[in-house]
């Protein structure tokens, strides 16, 4: 993730983030992120994200934890 940060927020204050995909390139999702308060914007970001598929990564997480052991 990169991160902007563009203002602070005072204590009292409000904040809300917007995520929107803004690319897809085959397994590849790339998001855009807009962190706001009541005056503004405070802080954005870009975020990529892979579609994959579960079982494999489950399995794999699993493994994982049974070598820890």
């Amino acid at each position: 993730m990169n991160v902007k940060h563009v203002a602070a927020t005072p204590i009292g204050l409000t904040v809300t983030a917007k995520a929107t995909l803004i690319e897809q390139d085959r397994k590849k999702l790339t998001f855009k992120i807009e962190a706001h308060d009541e005056a503004g914007l405070v802080g954005e970001a870009t975020h990529d994200r892979f579609i994959i598929e579960s079982a494999p990564f489950l399995a794999k997480a699993e493994a994982k934890k049974a070598a820890a052991k």
